[in-house]
């Protein structure tokens, strides 16, 4: 790709299209409301206000509110979660839930788990991989370890993902329909086009979405060092159909996703040190994703209350290229160019199945889920690169001492198979309800030494590891009123040892610096227990709990241990470093103004705050992932016409003050207050306009997710600050 952004703008002509279509048969110009939000996070579907745990819900509508353009925008003020951002070249990389992030947080995408992340050096960094906006018809988040239904990966939470199907297009008796969608946001100049056309015929329904987006670095609101200059695009493609008369919905999806991003760097070439000398970098980036997925909820499954079953295959490439210049170092080093290659293959393929059965005793009524999984996931990884004398045209594939091509870890094959099952208990006219489960976990990792492995780490030998794992987990509800239910919940959670950790093998030489590989590390576990409230109906809706999560064994990656007696190189190694809990605080509510104020129907409030804490019980010292406390305060007025509506929202972050600078000092970033302003025009029956005004203050500020490590004197600081005053536009078309 390269730098000429002007087929944004070509792109998105189109608009007028819409006016060539209106010979289609209308439908509905949004989904219908639902009556009670539900949630599937738990397995089986469940009206929110019945869930003992805390699970926020984010809707298709919630994300076009927010004009959500990235996953930034997507998670905006959502209570404890954050998402990083490297703004130097990677864009948006890991989530973070109650202060755990990375692979501890499950990512899923219509059953199908996103591939983990993986990152080694300046030039090399397989991020976390969300779903495109467009495509979204609802996100849930289930907080806290949710090993017991989901798995290792979910030590810390879940971040579940649905995407659109025929169905929400297709409403009322319509057998045919087209939604247009195009938008703009000036924090990165980004615009995008979307078109999701269905169609309902006699024995299925078929759904094909794509969307195009293309746009530049973010503005950060810069005093001294500006953004890198960045072109990025990204399409999504999602094909669906549905087929009935099977016994149940088979539905046939096909996902494919594509971005690239082409960055000037100019940012490390003021880090100095080891970039001292150079004048010139860019990355080129790009990440392919293909997914399949087969599922079906059976109508009518016999003894049971459902009976729902998915198979998928998934396959992820991450290509990364960095070109480098330098500068002549007279008398030793001419001038060079420096190429560098990293590729990461993650493909996995898995099923699912999940049962339900209600059974009606003296004592109550039982509700029984049980499920079985099974994946299975191959993993490939690697390095090159081509160093280039730019005075005599001489070549070479050694690049500060590494003979490359190499391999960081060997090629992995991971094989996971889950047993769950739970029973939720409710008393005949009685107000308690009884939650308990467990899972059986078997985890085998398989590393398979090839030449190129061998030849960087010859004397290395690979460790497999096969291993069983239980997590009970026990819940119970109180139902004081119809508007109140009180909520206890205790779970087990743990984590299998993450392959790269097991057998990672890193070697620089001319930095005099060696990552080992840590066979004897052990898994890591938590304990957590949650109290909180649910409220629903009435003036006030929302929940609010406290919580307390212990962790064991905890996995530190790559620890500086010190030098090798032998060597005399400074080794890096994965650890288990003991003891760690992290507790805190969380509200979400909803306030129906409008039904105390009778002058002022259609007026709502809303807030919601986290406050979070963490320690590392050994060494009594801050957990350094844990974001500061976040509170939002948000007033909507909804015309009575419908016809259109209007947000406030104002957000306040408190400073950071506690962090782990036993290693260098750290940067802490004072706290913030940002306002924004959005608001929705339905300007006819078919067509909808969306704006916003973000931190309408136009105030400097920084993110805690994003800069965490960074030291007080950091010349790169000011990348990291956040967007001044900007805006976003969207309009919709339905037909």
């Amino acid at each position: 790709m390269s730098h000429d952004s002007s087929g944004t703008h070509k792109f998105i002509a189109w608009l007028g299209l819409p006016a060539l279509l209106t010979s289609l048969p209308a439908s509905a110009s949004d989904p219908l409301p639902e009556l009670e939000m539900v949630t599937v996070v738990g397995k089986i579907a469940q009206p929110l206000s019945e869930v003992a745990a805390m699970v926020s819900v984010i809707t298709a509508e919630d994300l076009q509110l927010r004009l959500a353009f990235d996953p930034g925008d997507v998670f905006r003020n959502q209570p404890g979660v954050s998402v990083r951002r490297d703004p130097n070249r990677f864009g948006y990389t890991a989530i973070t839930v109650r202060g755990l992030s990375g692979n501890r947080v499950l990512l899923e995408t219509d059953g199908v788990p996103a591939p983990n992340t993986f990152s080694i050096g300046n030039f090399s960094d397989a991020g976390r991989q969300f779903a495109d906006p467009e495509l979204i018809r609802r996100i849930e988040i289930l907080k806290g370890p949710a090993s017991t239904l989901y798995g290792s990966d979910a030590i810390a939470g879940v971040v579940a993902t649905t995407t659109v199907d025929p169905a929400d297009l297709l409403q009322g008796d319509a057998d045919q329909a087209l939604r247009l969608r195009s938008g703009y946001t000036s924090d990165s100049h980004a615009a995008m086009a979307g078109v999701t056309a269905a169609a309902r015929f006699e024995t299925f329904d078929g759904m094909l979405s794509v969307t195009r987006r293309e746009g530049s670095e973010i503005q950060n609101a810069y005093r001294v060092v500006d953004a890198n200059p960045r072109d990025f695009e990204a399409d999504s493609v999602l094909g669906r159909a549905v087929i009935h008369g099977l016994g149940g919905p088979l539905r046939l999806t096909m996902g494919w996703d594509r971005q690239a991003a082409l960055t000037d760097v100019d940012s490390l070439e003021l880090s100095s040190g080891r970039f001292a000398n150079t004048t010139f970098l860019q990355g080129d980036d790009s990440v392919e994703a293909l997914r399949f997925v087969v599922d079906q909820v059976l109508d009518d499954p016999g003894a049971f209350e459902l009976l729902e079953w998915r198979i998928y295959l998934l396959e992820t490439r991450f290509s990364q290229v960095t070109n480098e210049e330098r500068r002549p170092v007279p008398p030793a080093t001419p001038p060079l160019a420096i190429q560098r290659h990293f590729r990461y293959k993650e493909t996995v393929a898995g099923g699912e199945l999940t049962v339900a059965r209600r059974i009606d005793g003296d004592h109550g009524a039982h509700r029984l889920v049980g499920g079985l999984e099974l994946a299975r996931t191959h993993v490939v990884e690697q390095r090159n690169g081509l160093q280039t004398n730019l005075t005599t045209g001489a070549t070479t594939n050694v690049i500060l001492g590494e003979v490359l091509p190499v391999r960081d870890f060997p090629i992995s094959d991971l094989s996971k198979a889950g047993l769950y099952f739970q029973d939720e208990w409710r008393a005949h006219e009685g107000r308690w309800t009884l939650i308990p489960a467990l899972r059986a976990d078997w985890y085998r990792l398989e590393p398979a030494v090839d030449a190129m492995y061998v030849a960087d780490n010859p004397t290395q030998r690979p460790v497999s590891i096969d291993q069983w794992s239980l997590a009970p987990k026990f819940g119970a509800s109180y139902t004081v009123s119809h508007d109140l239910m009180l909520f206890l919940q205790y779970s087990h959670g743990f984590r299998s040892q993450p392959f790269e950790d097991v057998n990672i093998g890193l070697d620089l030489p001319q930095f005099n610096t060696r990552a080992i590989p840590n066979p004897d590390l052990e898994p890591e576990k938590s304990d957590s227990l949650e109290i909180g409230a649910r409220f629903s109906g009435g003036a006030v809706t929302g929940s609010a709990s406290v919580y307390y999560s212990r962790y064991r064994d905890f996995i530190e990656s790559k620890v500086n241990i010190g030098r090798d007696p032998a060597t005399g190189m400074t080794l890096f190694q994965s650890q288990n470093i003991g003891k760690a809990e992290i507790y805190g605080v969380e509200a979400t509510l909803e306030f129906d103004l409008g039904a105390w104020i009778e002058a002022l129907p259609g007026l709502s409030g809303s807030f919601s705050v986290a406050w979070t804490r963490g320690e590392d019980v050994v060494r009594d010292l801050p957990i350094n992932t844990i974001d500061p406390a976040r509170g939002t305060i948000g007033l909507r007025y909804a015309a009575l016409s419908s016809r259109w509506m209007a947000q406030l929202a104002l957000t306040a972050v408190d400073g950071v003050d506690r962090v782990d600078d036993s290693r260098s000092p750290l940067y802490q970033p004072s706290g913030f207050m940002t306002i924004d302003l959005t608001g929705q025009w339905r300007i006819s029956d078919r067509w909808r306009l969306n704006a916003g005004i973000f931190n309408l203050a136009d105030r400097s500020y920084y993110e805690w997710a994003d800069v965490r490590g960074r030291i007080p004197d950091d010349p790169l600081l000011e990348l990291f600050r956040q967007p001044g005053r900007n805006v976003s536009l969207t309009l919709t078309a339905r037909f």
